[in-house]
């Protein structure tokens, strides 16, 4: 087992202080389920890791039923957002995705910000949530900005957060009727996953996992030449899970399963 190197520490209940300290060699950390290793592995070497967890401004859950919304803080955890009342009823696919990351430990540990800012490829909640057209709140001590899970994740392990930003909360819609999310998975991770919003009108179709980032589309129900070209423009991943003609198959299988639709 790799030893971690030593470490510094920040720890604060007030988000400003937290903000300040910040940096490129000052890490922020929750659970630590993907900095952790990384560490350990040498694929990250901060001087210091900023600890989030007693922000209570990071760890809420609010219902807006007036905006028709949900905001969650970047600290909260898989298994609170499982959990939390008001998520399992305006947002039920989301749930129960969070309800089957990794493990029992990755659940209780992990947190949304966590797997959103590590961009991990083999993820559920950034393909639920570019599918639910969530927005990030990124704050810093410059200020803050808004953006798109497509803006925010940029590539594989790569996002467009500045070395002195934090992701602070995610505010998803209500999520709509005809919404579903099914993942292939091996191990720990998804090997692939993607979610419908299927309406008598139209397809819209998010794929992750397979792919370096969740990538969606919106296609006019029953356009199966729009949704060939889709699936075979797609740019998946070669790895232990299987090569990408194997993962471009079971895709195709599976949304002529789902959306009886002959490509």
């Amino acid at each position: 087992m790799a030893v971690l190197p030593e470490l510094g520490l920040v720890r604060s209940s007030d988000l400003d202080e937290v903000l300040a300290a910040v940096g490129h060699d000052y890490a922020p950390y929750a659970g630590g389920t993907e900095l952790v290793p990384a560490t350990g592995l040498g694929l990250r070497r901060p001087a210091a890791i900023v600890d989030l967890k007693r922000v209570e401004a990071l760890k809420g859950i609010e219902v807006d039923a007036g905006a028709g919304s949900v905001t969650i803080g970047a600290a909260v955890t898989h298994r609170r957002l499982s959990d939390h009342p008001g998520v399992r009823e305006h947002l039920p696919t989301l749930a129960a995705a969070a309800s089957r990351v990794g493990n029992a430990r990755v659940r209780s540990t992990g947190t949304v910000g966590g797997n959103l800012c590590f961009a991990e490829p083999r993820s559920d909640l950034g393909c639920v949530l570019l599918a639910l057209g969530a927005t990030a709140e990124v704050r810093s001590a410059r200020g803050a900005r808004t953006l798109g899970i497509d803006e925010l994740i940029l590539g594989a392990f790569e996002t467009s957060l500045e070395p002195d930003e934090i992701l602070a909360t995610v505010t998803v819609p209500f999520e709509p009727p005809g919404m579903s999310y099914w993942k292939l998975q091996s191990y720990e991770r998804p090997t692939l996953g993607v979610a419908l919003v299927v309406t008598e009108d139209r397809w819209e179709i998010t794929v992750g996992a397979a792919t370096e980032r969740p990538t969606r589309i919106v296609l006019a129900a029953g356009d199966t030449a729009g949704l060939a070209a889709f699936v075979d423009g797609l740019e998946f991943s070669d790895d232990m899970t299987g090569p990408p003609d194997y993962k471009r198959s079971v895709l195709r299988a599976h949304l002529d399963q789902t959306l009886g639709a002959t490509q």
